[in-house]
């Protein structure tokens, strides 16, 4: 599958590593200075090429859109109507910044709305799925998990069943377990569970910092539920 890349940053880089080894076709853009990627174009050889934002929409079938949130409106001004029909797969979380460069969740912005709800108003003609939004980049390759007992799930949610199946495969070719989430609207729960996982790692963890170590999972009873005559 062809494949673009906005923007190739800590995500976009290590899932370019795992679409490349599985045989896709990249164009990689950078938001801001693309000399920053070109170690990993050296790496990908003649798998992945260089292109402008513009030039990775047109060239993808499928187009992964991790950009920094505060940067899409800028973003979406700038490709114009290249992801018109393209399968847009949408990773980000509502963080806002602080004037001292301190990010938090847009929790107002949370109650009635999305990133993908969002983008799929901005991109009206795109096929958005949501996905790879609730692992960090330091985990998001099936070698960080290599010794873990329960594999991190990656959810995703779309309202376009065509290209939720089309992402699906594209999550297992990069190593992971695709669970099927349901409709756009769901991305409001699952960018909730960051919220929550950003709790756990500062209440049951050493701290906020090893969230990049944290997934999560569906985990299926096995042998199976223990089923007992019901007391009343």
């Amino acid at each position: 599958m062809k494949i673009g890349i906005l923007n190739t940053g800590n995500v976009g880089s290590r899932l370019a590593r795992a679409w490349a080894g599985a045989g896709h076709q990249l164009v990689l853009a950078k938001d801001g200075e693309d000399r920053k990627i070109a170690p990993l174009l050296a790496e990908l050889g003649n798998r992945a090429t260089l292109g402008t934002l513009k030039q990775a929409a047109d060239f993808g079938d499928a187009v992964l859109f991790s950009v920094y949130w505060p940067r899409t409106d800028a973003l979406v001004d700038e490709i114009g109507d290249a992801l018109d029909g393209k399968i847009v797969i949408e990773t980000m979380n509502p963080l806002g910044v602080t004037k001292d460069f301190v990010h938090f969740h847009d929790v107002e912005f949370m109650r009635d709305n999305s990133t993908a709800e969002y983008l799929q108003k901005r991109l009206p003609n795109a096929r958005v799925v949501k996905a790879f939004s609730q692992l960090a980049a330091p985990v998001l390759e099936a070698a960080a998990w290599a010794s873990s007992p329960t594999k991190a799930n990656v959810f995703y949610a779309t309202d376009d069943q065509q290209a939720g199946q089309i992402v699906r495969q594209l999550i297992e070719d990069a190593g992971f377990t695709p669970i099927n989430a349901g409709p756009l609207k769901v991305a409001r729960q699952l960018e909730q569970l960051g919220v929550l996982l950003h709790q756990i790692a500062e209440h049951e963890y050493s701290g906020d910092a090893d969230l990049i170590r944290l997934g999560a999972a569906i985990v299926e009873a096995n042998p199976g539920p223990i089923l007992r005559q019901r007391t009343v």
